[in-house]
């Protein structure tokens, strides 16, 4: 958000203003806006939540996917073109603007100072051979630029031509300074007027504006304010244009409230440039609203391009509401739409996932005599693939082309991520083949989609040629470019190659970003880096960047996992990551390798992960970051390694205070409490509404903690709760337990079950198959084959209660047995005993009475 020293005190006071009575009417702001803006409808709130849509889109409900906002900026008495009583009249559309109802009209009283003269001739033809000229001259070469514009001296039209020639480079040209020696070979050119020099000075602005460089914009304005030329209205205004394209609010306000000082009375050039720019720029959509009040107060009238900013900013801050109200106001004042219009609404309702209500904007716009384009197709084809409705998506490209409309590379770039995902490896090679016969070239999205789709179908080898592709090319990576190959490699183990990934970066210069810090923390973590993550955790907050739920799951997960060691450790026989970080060798032991610890060192890391657990979880508090049913997994997972039940239990007493409903329920099987069982069937159906793999997660760190503290019927109370929900897919069958995706508690609470399961099966004399099988899996991604954790913990449980399973002669991930055998074992008279669990705490009292001990660990 920018600096609110960039308001005027009216703009304060205005979004101020709004801020409070928004707040005070928040159940009645749509209705409100409704009654202003649609003067024939009823104030009822079904009929204003409708109104606030266009009226040719107003007959359907909302939908579900994108329900209005409780209290969107631009509704209610505070919108900015309601009309105020007396005392706010400043703040707001007098009743003259309001009459006006035709686009000729606003047309023509809001041109003004700042808006080009219609009737200007062309550049000549001399201009344009000019610029070819000038193209061909190296961009450095300050004497041959001037030599070839003063060669056109005699045929250039000044200023027009110089102009003209400018804004062609601006265009055309990809060197900067080229165009800056331009301007200031051009200056003595067009002779000694200050206005001929200022009118160079707007079109050079404008120009660097466009090439992307509105440092060397500012380089050129202070030069023609320090020569007398460049205090005007024209340069003030292409300045602060120049910062919008770059998205440089801050700035751009700075530059307005510059002009203010200066006496020059801002156009609405200049308001249309500083919205646009608080859009692009992030602005909070507040503050943007302020300078549009300012600019009414200013007696300007706004334009299309006021709108459209508008709508821009509503759609980049997702407020659909807002945006509509916006289309809404456009439309009572007969103001046309464009296609930059209907584009960025299109844009604002796909974001908000209303992918019906997008296609029937388009249908109106086609209605209206507004022909779709590219850009058009391709948002729509974006918000299909992000709701991935390939088919969908895959259909408008096909419209497209019936339609002869040339896909772009944006639209490419779309098509290649819908492909990669779907894994159609051949449909790719066909898209980036057809990219290269039209001359379209890759660029940093594209090798970006490509490396996060191969990458997640564990293709590395393609992911590796694809970054050697783009450094023959010349494409610099972006910071997602090294956050998506950290996150990869990471993922696939090869946590070394994540580890140099992150080298890389940091040599490139580029500022990292909250995904790339999340993307190496959890790499770090995972690897006993412990140390090294919450030091970049540290440095991330002193840069600004906040942490998300992400960064902070990861080094909960991984406090107690592994460790750092030193050169001469006698433990550096197995190695992770080897690399240089900081100016020191750092290698990490593998977290399989474990050995060469006292009980007592354990013993004292273990107690003291209970207190950075507890910090980190009061830092995500303070911060306002929410922990979600992945935090709660980790924190689970680190009960499970307490020394003691008591440790376990007090961590869980302490986070209670945060959270009671979720830590409250796990605190209460844990100590064996008989009322929470409701509670947590309550808990179970809330995460029946989360994905599989988060939900599993859950499942199996909520078991593992109580299983491996004694509450082992409740942990089978939660496994078959699992089950019966459909936790693990395909995890349960008559005669075949498939315990791949559980871990090691949830799978022993498991095995008990089934197999009580199948003694009620003997005794009710069904038929059985020939074999009964436990798959575990072998360990596929271990180090060494069958070295499985699962396996080895479901090998021994299968020992110790006698079961007659072996393992399998071809596949040691699979335990087998006869079952007649099996049948026998059942039948003995002590086999039940031995599958029944059993609690070891069993607590009569009730949750809300048992008192935490606070004492122990204070936050």
């Amino acid at each position: 958000m920018a600096p609110p020293t960039h308001f005027t005190p009216s703009q304060t006071h205005a979004a101020a203003s709004h801020h409070h009575s928004a707040a005070a009417a928040a159940a009645a702001a749509a209705a409100t806006a409704t009654a202003r803006l649609h003067a024939s409808a009823p104030a009822t709130a079904s009929a204003a939540a409708a109104a606030l849509c266009p009226p040719f889109l107003a007959a359907g409900p909302h939908s579900a996917a994108c329900p209005p906002a409780p209290n969107p900026i631009f509704g209610g008495p505070a919108a900015p073109w309601v009309v105020q009583q007396p005392r706010c009249s400043a703040a707001a559309l007098g009743p003259e603007f309001r009459r006006a109802r035709s686009t000729r009209n606003i047309s023509k009283r809001s041109r003004g100072a700042g808006t080009p003269d219609r009737g200007a001739r062309g550049p000549s033809a001399s201009a344009g051979r000019c610029v070819e000229k000038l193209l061909r001259v190296a961009p450095d070469d300050r004497r041959a630029l001037g030599a070839a514009l003063s060669s056109f001296r005699g045929e250039l039209v000044s200023p027009d031509d110089y102009c003209h020639v400018v804004r062609e480079l601006g265009d055309r040209d990809k060197s900067s300074l080229r165009a800056l020696e331009v301007f200031h070979a051009a200056l003595p050119l067009v002779g000694n007027g200050a206005v001929d020099k200022g009118k160079l000075l707007t079109a050079s602005i404008g120009a660097l504006g466009k090439m992307g460089r509105p440092d060397l914009a500012r380089r050129a304005f202070d030069a023609g304010v320090a020569g007398g030329y460049g205090n005007t209205v024209f340069a003030h205004s292409a300045l602060i244009s120049a910062y919008a394209r770059s998205g440089l609010a801050t700035e751009a306000m700075g530059v307005l409230e510059s002009m203010k000082a200066a006496g020059l009375r801002p156009t609405t050039v200049s308001y249309n440039a500083v919205i646009d720019a608080c859009g692009k720029g992030g602005v909070d959509l507040r503050f943007t609203l302020g300078y549009f009040r300012q600019m009414l107060k200013d007696g300007l009238c706004p334009d299309r391009k006021t709108f459209n900013s508008l709508l821009a900013a509503c759609s980049r801050a997702g407020h659909l509401e807002d945006a509509r109200a916006v289309f809404d106001e456009m439309i009572h004042l007969g103001i046309g739409r464009d296609i930059y219009t209907y584009n960025t609404f299109i844009d604002a309702i796909c974001k908000c996932g209303n992918m019906e209500l997008a296609m029937q904007v388009l249908l109106n716009m086609e209605e209206k005599g507004v022909k779709p384009n590219v850009v058009t197709y391709s948002t729509l084809i974006d918000g299909y693939s992000k709701l991935e409705k390939y088919e969908e998506a895959l259909k408008l490209c096909e419209k497209m082309k019936s339609l002869r409309i040339q896909l772009d590379r944006v639209c490419y770039n779309t098509l290649l991520a819908i492909y990669v995902k779907s894994g159609k490896y051949a449909e790719i090679a066909n898209v980036c083949d057809e990219m290269e016969e039209l001359g379209i070239e890759k660029d940093t999205v594209t090798y970006n989609s490509l490396i996060n789709g191969y990458g997640k179908q564990g293709r590395l080898d393609i992911v590796s040629i694809l970054v050697q592709d783009m450094r023959k090319r010349g494409i610099a990576p972006s910071v997602l470019t090294y956050s998506t190959l950290i996150d990869i490699y990471s993922k696939a183990g090869m946590h070394g190659d994540a580890f140099n990934v992150y080298l890389d970066f940091k040599e490139s210069g580029l500022k990292p970003d909250v995904v790339l810090f999340s993307s190496f923390i959890d790499t770090l973590a995972k690897n006993g880096l412990i140390e090294w993550a919450l030091s970049l955790l540290n440095d991330m907050t002193e840069m600004g960047i906040k942490p998300n739920v992400v960064t902070y799951n990861a080094i909960i997960d991984a406090f107690g996992k592994s460790k750092l060691l030193t050169e001469d450790d006698p433990e550096v026989g197995d190695m992770g990551i080897v690399g240089v970080y900081g100016s020191q060798i750092v290698r990490v032991a593998n977290p399989a390798n474990r050995g060469g610890h006292s009980a007592t060192d354990i013993w004292m890391r273990r107690s003291q992960e209970l207190y950075f657990i507890l910090e980190l979880f009061q830092k995500m508090v303070q911060q306002g970051v929410r922990p979600n049913v992945v935090t709660f997994s980790a924190i689970l997972n680190a009960c499970s390694r307490c020394n003691s039940f008591e440790d376990a239990a007090l961590l869980l007493e302490q986070l209670r205070l945060f959270d009671n409903s979720v830590y409250g329920v796990a605190y209460g099987l844990l100590v064996g409490n008989r009322e929470i069982w409701s509670e947590a069937q309550s808990l179970f159906h809330q995460l029946g509404r989360m994905d599989s793999p988060t939900s599993s997660a859950f499942y199996n760190a909520l078991t593992d903690v109580l299983w491996h503290f004694g509450q082992r019927r409740r942990a089978q109370q939660v496994v078959i709760e699992g089950v019966n929900r459909r936790v693990w897919e395909n995890t349960w069958g008559e005669f075949c337990l498939d315990l791949h995706l559980m871990s090691c508690g949830a799978a022993q609470a498991m095995v008990h079950a089934w197999l009580l399961n199948v003694r009620t099966i003997v005794f009710e004399g069904r038929a059985m198959p020939e074999f009964l099988s436990i798959l575990t899996g072998w360990g596929k991604h271990s180090r060494i084959a069958g070295a499985s954790t699962l396996r080895r913990v479901i090998e021994a449980m299968l020992n110790s209660i006698g079961a007659p399973f072996q393992v399998e002669r071809f596949n040691i991930g699979r335990f087998v047995s006869p079952s007649a055998v099996v049948a026998a074992w059942l039948r003995e008279s002590g086999t039940i005993n031995i599958l029944l669990l059993h609690d070891e705490r069993v607590q009569q009292a009730s949750l809300p009475n048992l008192v935490p001990r606070l004492q122990a660990l204070q936050l």
